[in-house]
């Protein structure tokens, strides 16, 4: 999805521009996502968030716009992770709950010009299962107030003009889709999305003027996939999702989608574990 966050102040300056025109690209056409839950036997785990970017990179460099990019070079490699720990704290529109759910969070940005390839990854570690539903449905508001905060500091003019068009979090329907008509659980034993609004869900689908611009790119461009990863520490008992494909441990299921599936049959985005 994405982003900012600094190991230091001056690095994360110097590459803000090109984290957050990447967000620009995060969740339209030409990417794969995949979200992943794992879960470990003290409860604890890692909630993330892979987009693999490939198909725009290399879209963008047969079209000669990779230079557009600031600070990524076509033919240059990239593998760099960005902290939250040093920047979170300075963000005073953020609650002392949200600081201390999301201090650990990474962004890693991996990418290679000359193969055109490009992985943008979220991490947000967990300490107990019970802050998984906050952490799934909040990060994008987090790195909203993450960016505006740090737009508010910055004094140059052509930086702010840069950082305020290309927040990701500002658009919640780029990240989920009519995530108002869903309730994700997380609980000792047992995992779930499941839809409790289908008549909310279908008004969102209908009047957001984003999700009807992406699905109208999507005919030319292709469509996005989605993928939900659940592994959990013992053996998975029961499971519901759409093309769900259980490995062969009984400890990892897999759930696939499209946004188009998703925008068309709603109950696509549902799934269910429990181990």
């Amino acid at each position: 999805m994405s982003l900012t966050l600094q190991i230091q102040y001056s690095v994360m300056r110097k590459h803000f521009g090109f984290l957050l025109l990447m967000a620009a690209f995060l969740f339209s056409s030409c990417l794969d996502t995949e979200e992943k839950i794992v879960i470990h036997k003290n409860e604890s785990g890692l909630y993330s968030v892979k987009v693999d970017l490939s198909r725009m990179f290399q879209m963008m460099k047969q079209m000669g716009q990779l230079d557009q990019l600031e600070g990524l070079d076509a033919h240059e490699k990239k593998d760099t992770t960005y902290y939250f720990k040093s920047v979170i704290d300075t963000v005073s529109s953020l609650s002392a709950k949200e600081k201390a759910l999301f201090k650990d969070g990474s962004i890693h940005i991996s990418s290679d010009g000359e193969e055109g390839l490009m992985i943008v990854t979220l991490n947000f570690p967990f300490k107990q299962l019970s802050d998984l539903p906050q952490i799934k449905s909040s990060y994008p508001q987090i790195i909203d107030k993450v960016i505006m905060s740090k737009a508010r500091e910055t004094s140059d003019e052509d930086e702010l003009k840069d950082i305020i068009p290309f927040n990701p979090g500002s658009e919640k329907s780029f990240l989920a889709p009519g995530i108002e008509a869903f309730r994700f659980t997380a609980s000792p034993g047992k995992i779930a999305n499941r839809m409790v609004d289908a008549n909310l869900f279908n008004e969102r689908v209908e009047n957001d003027s984003t999700l009807q611009m992406l699905q109208q790119m999507s005919v030319l461009m292709g469509d996005m996939n989605f993928k939900t990863v659940v592994e959990t520490p013992s053996k998975i008992k029961n499971f519901k999702g759409n093309q769900a494909v259980l490995s062969e441990d009984k400890k990892t299921v897999n759930f696939s989608t499209t946004f188009n599936d998703m925008l068309n049959r709603a109950e696509a985005a549902e799934y269910s574990v429990e181990y």
